[in-house]
């Protein structure tokens, strides 16, 4: 009995240090996301922090490199485009596969893309709106079938366009052209990518540990990825975490191998080697529910935002200079206007700040005469808004700071400030019944998706703004201009210009984001365009 004994406790310990052994062997990387995903539905996507989520598991046609230049991933070569720019022929690889060894096809990326223009899916992402008869499928006037995609054979996918679009090889690297199983999708039904394993996954990884809340989870290497060989983690594990010091001691402490610096600790770790600052294009913004959803599905004017004056006096109130160098450290650059200085350069080689001027500014006195004139006009002596902001340490930052200058800018103005989970924040903007509301956008690969947030049947239209003219340019804009750069350039500055003189929205910064990134961390790409700031997808940790 005693030798069983021995033989069975040697055997456990055998098998222990095994374990272990192959526990020290994998790949692991640990990384951070700033808040809650909203959805892990490639064609619902439509924020940064589900975009970044998805990134690891969805493959796109084309990956954008260093320098934002579309270069083949699940396609094979760049497209082949017609002379006329609105037919794209794209072939993808025939050893694709989906994580359960499916092989991917041409109809899944048609799929994908009908998903998200279809009524009946509810997506919230339409930011490929130059595809042919997108806008009439999305409302319903003509079905499906009609959309301007379709599957020529099992590995070559053709995209007809409105018209000539020259950033659409760029909106190409975008997930939701990622591939998704008709199959799959359809068998699990409303269950469709409401958890990890109502997933099937096409990308390098596969979602692992998630069930639609979770502030941690992970993605497991798929060993069916057509460049698998060349993936050199076997897990990464993501931590949703908002507070900076938690997250900064887990770095310090080596429980993480990136985290973000917000504007107050980037002084502290300015020279170090594992600080980088990235300029990106996202936008911060105050946004403005001008028109409130009713319970019916009706709207009707915001009782006070929908006066120009008061939403004129807000805008004029805020001191953005302060709020980027007092509040945000440098961590954020003014801004001149809805669309961000460098995401193009004019004809003539001009920058968006150079060729359309800062039409942003602080003036306090004429900020108070025009909320003295609304006051007046809505027949009260004050007014009271709330403004909605998610729980993160830099949106409670910003949001404090708006409060006390509003507040102490426009006196008879009460500024009731509510600090949310990012999800909660979404669904009151995207229920379209709120009054203020700390927002942005990251570049879209196309300065037309500033402005087009804007336009009246667009779904992130959230203070429902209703404009023929300002659907004009945008309808110019994606319809007729095509490679006419001087014309797409007018009009981008007239659509500017009309949300600023209409004080549609309100700019405010223009982010710089800091990042501690651990120096052993390689092949990793940085963005400024898309949804996701990194691509780890090829990234590895030197010995």
């Amino acid at each position: 009995m005693k030798k069983i004994i021995l033989a069975v406790l040697a055997l456990t310990l055998v098998l222990a240090i095994a374990a272990t052994a192959g526990a020290e062997s994998e790949k692991v990387l640990h990384w951070f996301i700033n808040g809650e995903v909203t959805t892990m539905d490639t064609t619902k996507v439509y924020d940064t922090v589900s975009g970044e989520a998805v990134f690891l598991f969805a493959d796109p046609l084309y990956r954008l490199d260093q320098n934002a230049d579309p270069q083949p991933n699940l396609a094979v070569a760049l497209p082949e485009i017609s002379e006329d720019g609105t037919v794209y022929t794209i072939t993808i690889r025939d050893n694709a596969k989906y994580s359960n060894g499916d092989p991917v096809k041409a109809e899944d990326i048609v799929y994908a893309i009908q998903r998200v223009f279809d009524p009946a899916v509810g997506s919230q992402n339409s930011s490929v709106t130059s595809i042919k008869n997108c806008l009439a499928v999305r409302s319903g006037e003509l079905p499906l079938e009609e959309l301007g995609i379709r599957a020529l054979s099992d590995t070559v996918v053709e995209i007809t366009l409105e018209s000539a679009d020259p950033y659409f090889t760029k909106k190409l690297a975008d997930t939701s052209y990622s591939p998704v199983s008709r199959t799959f999708a359809e068998a699990q039904g409303d269950k469709y990518a409401l958890t990890a394993d109502a997933l099937l996954t096409s990308g390098p990884f596969v979602l692992s540990g998630w069930t639609g809340t979770e502030i941690s989870w992970s993605y497991k290497k798929n060993p069916y990825y057509w460049d698998a060989e060349n993936i050199y983690f076997d897990e990464i594990n993501y931590q949703v975490i908002k507070d900076q010091n938690t997250a900064l001691n887990l770095y310090e402490a080596g429980q993480l191998d990136g985290v973000n610096v917000d504007s107050d600790f980037i002084p502290l770790y300015e020279g170090q080697p594992d600080l980088i600052k990235i300029n990106t294009l996202r936008m911060t913004n105050l946004e403005l529910n001008i028109n409130q959803q009713q319970g019916d599905g009706s709207y009707t004017p915001h009782p006070i935002l929908s006066n120009a004056n008061i939403r004129k006096a807000l805008f004029l109130a805020i001191n953005r200079e302060e709020l980027c160098t007092d509040v945000l450290n440098g961590a954020a650059a003014p801004a001149v206007g809805v669309i961000p200085n460098g995401i193009a350069s004019s004809p003539d080689g001009k920058s968006v700040a150079e060729s359309f001027g800062n039409l942003v500014s602080f003036n306090k006195e004429e900020a108070q005469a025009a909320f003295a004139k609304g006051l007046e006009e809505l027949g009260v002596d004050s007014v009271a808004l709330r403004l909605v902001t998610s729980d993160t340490d830099e949106s409670i930052k910003i949001g404090t700071y708006l409060q006390s200058a509003l507040q102490e800018n426009l006196p008879g103005l009460t500024i009731n400030l509510a600090n949310v989970p990012s999800s909660v924040r979404f669904a009151e903007m995207m229920g379209y019944n709120f009054d203020l509301a700390l927002g942005g956008w990251t570049g879209d690969y196309d300065p037309t998706s500033y402005p087009n947030q804007f336009e009246t049947n667009y779904e992130h239209n959230h203070a429902k703004w209703v404009s023929e003219e300002l659907s004009g340019l945008i309808s110019k804009l994606n319809n007729e201009d095509g490679n006419d750069f001087e014309a797409r350039w007018e009009h981008l500055r007239e659509a500017n210009q009309y949300l600023i003189d209409n004080y549609v929205v309100i700019p405010l910064e223009q982010a710089v984001k800091g990042y501690l990134i651990n120096t052993s961390l390689t092949g990793y790409l940085t963005h400024q365009l898309g949804y996701s700031v990194f691509d780890l997808s090829r990234a590895s940790l030197s010995e």
